[in-house]
């Protein structure tokens, strides 16, 4: 098949890859086209993505990454989401001239005008992946109005409770998991038990970083931090004076790449995911249950998806910090094996891949 992909637009889709939503389009975009598609990804200019044909969208830099701490919050109208809304607006219309190039147009930007905008193609199937809950009231808003105008998009989601946290604004076609290339994941079978433990994502309220360094250090663990600062203000005024003053509990390591990520993984006794929102997937927790390392989460959103309580990590109910810290002391009571099994039989690359060409392939 001829597949356009939309990528978000907000950051360029190269490793270190600032969210699981661009490592996620960057592997859907090298996977079809090694299953022989024909693959062109619209991506912010400076993307790279091996193997596959990228269309270089020109962003201004007054464009930035939206805001997810303050759920229920609508985006400001500023020059920057003015702006945005114009870069869709050409796209669309770019790719409406172009529909004879392609079979499908697949997006995956959670933007108000990438929804919007992309109602003036009609002549080939559009596809829309969120990736994000309902946090954004204009979003929700331009859902509802799509629903109840039965517009013949296609949406897809992550998540079961993702779906459901949209309900009350739209029904998804589909629910298709998020997965990875288990077999390029380095796997470690064993630990020392004075390993450390690591919180691994991008660097912002709605991330929890604060309850993982609290855990740890009620817990007794040192805490490795891997992740991008994607909240700057947040960083500099809530963590930066946590990491000075905890030295030597918590080492910052930065963000890293997948390869790096991944063997950092295997090396750690348990992944800490204390979300402070309903976490749409959680790729992390695959990426670390396939290096063989259990989890302990906040029940929310997705966890329970993902974590099988007990058998790969642990579900601790949200804000508990005092059952994680019970939860750190029973992590050598978890397979490691298990682990990797139950991220390969769940959440591999292949069988994402295929959920993608059916829904692509259907009338």
């Amino acid at each position: 098949m001829r597949i356009a992909l939309v990528a978000p637009l907000v950051t360029t889709i190269a490793e270190p890859f600032t969210g699981g939503s661009q490592a996620v389009v960057a592997d859907l975009a090298m996977g079809l086209a090694q299953r022989g598609h024909q693959v062109t990804l619209f991506a912010r200019a400076g993307s790279v993505v091996p193997g596959v044909k990228i269309e270089p969208v020109t962003v201004p830099e007054i464009v930035a990454p939206s805001s997810f701490a303050e759920p229920g919050k609508e985006q400001a109208l500023d020059p920057g989401f003015m702006a945005q809304a114009n870069v869709f607006l050409e796209l669309f219309l770019h790719l409406r001239q172009r529909t004879d190039e392609f079979d499908v147009i697949h997006a995956h930007a959670f933007d108000w005008p990438a929804l919007t905008c992309s109602t003036l193609v009609t002549t080939i199937p559009v596809l829309h992946t969120i990736h994000l809950p309902a946090v954004s009231p204009e979003i929700n808003e331009v859902l509802s109005i799509l629903e109840r105008q039965q517009h013949p998009l296609t949406l897809i989601t992550v998540s079961q409770a993702c779906a459901r946290d949209y309900a009350a604004y739209c029904a998804f076609d589909h629910v298709i998991y998020n997965g990875l290339d288990i077999e390029t994941i380095p796997f470690s079978a064993h630990v020392s038990a004075t390993a450390p433990l690591l919180f691994a994502g991008r660097i912002t309220p709605e991330k929890g970083l604060e309850q993982a360094i609290e855990i740890a250090e009620r817990a007794g663990k040192r805490l490795l931090v891997a992740g991008g600062i994607y909240d700057q203000r947040y960083y500099t005024e809530r963590i930066l004076p946590l990491l000075e003053q905890k030295k030597e509990l918590v080492s910052y390591l930065g963000q890293l790449d997948h390869l790096a990520l991944w063997k950092l993984m295997g090396e750690v006794q348990g992944l800490l995911f204390p979300i402070a929102w309903d976490e749409p997937f959680g790729l992390t927790l695959v990426e670390a249950m396939a290096a063989g390392t259990p989890v302990i989460a906040f029940e929310r959103g997705a966890t329970s998806e993902v974590i099988v309580h007990g058998q790969t990590g642990f579900l601790v109910p949200p804000g508990d910090c005092e059952q994680a810290v019970a939860a750190v002391t029973r992590l050598s009571e978890i397979s490691r094996e298990r682990c990797r099994c139950h991220a390969r039989e769940n959440f591999s690359l292949q069988r994402m891949l295929e959920a993608h060409e059916k829904v692509y392939l259907r009338p």
